[in-house]
Formats: structure tokens, sequence, C-alpha cells
């Protein structure tokens, strides 16, 4: 068949069930948040250690997220982002950009293109994930 007379197929989508993802994928950082923020103080002893920093003592993009997430639960932007400006550079512009994705799913039922499976967008976030690591390992920060 040629692409003319070839029949379309078309999935239907439930837009109720597709804003309860959004919702549900939406809570699930707040839902973090809180529970890092309400969290016993003993409790933060058991956080995971970083395998890189105690095999090589080098810092990884990662280092410091838990800590950044629980002052992010205080609402102290400025301290989340000296433990962690990783969570700011990168995985803050990217929460935004799916969010945007999954609400244009909700409302119109068809997914926005993304350039988050090429290299276009890769290439700048393995940038900057690299820049991050040697000036928080060459400074200290």
């Amino acid at each position: 068949m040629d692409e003319q007379t070839r029949p379309q197929a078309r999935i239907s989508v439930h837009r109720g069930a597709e804003a309860c993802k959004f919702l549900a994928v939406l809570m699930l950082p707040i839902a973090a948040a809180l529970f890092l923020r309400l969290a016993p103080e003993g409790a933060k002893r058991f956080y995971p250690r970083c395998f890189l920093n105690v095999a090589t003592g080098l810092y990884c993009p990662g280092c410091g997220t838990l800590r950044a997430l629980t002052a992010l639960g205080e609402l102290d932007f400025r301290t989340a982002f000296l433990y962690n400006p990783f969570l700011f550079l990168i995985v803050g512009p990217l929460a935004a950009y799916m969010c945007a994705i999954f609400l244009k799913r909700a409302i119109t039922g068809r997914w926005a293109p993304s350039i988050l499976s090429s290299y276009k967008a890769a290439l700048p976030t393995a940038i900057v994930v690299i820049v991050i690591f040697v000036i928080r390992n060459l400074f200290h920060v």
C-alpha cells in the first residue's frame, strides 16, 4: 500500500487518565521533599553514600542531592543550590520541559515533539554534567 491509501491508526486517549498520570508524576517530588522535611534527624544517618565519593574521594554531579532535597523541603533554595547545583541547572529545566509535554498530551491528546531523544539535548546536557563535575572537584563546591 502506498502512503495515501494506508489507513491511519489512531489511538484514542482518555484525557482524564492522562491528567491523573501527570498529577501523580508531579506529586512524587513534592512527596519526597515533604518526607525529607519531616524525617527525624536520626533518620538522616541512613542516607546512602555516593559510591564514587567513597571509592575515589571525588564528588559526582549527584552528590548532595538528598541534602538539597531536604533544603528544598524547607524552602531554602540557596542552601539547596549550594548542596547540588545540578538539580537547578539540569533537573529543574528537564522537569519543566517534561511537565509541558505531559500537559500538552493531557490537553490535546497528542504528544509534543521531543528533543530529549536526540543528540541536540544529549550533548549540551553531557557538557553541563562534565563542567559541574570538574568545578565541584577543582574548587570543592
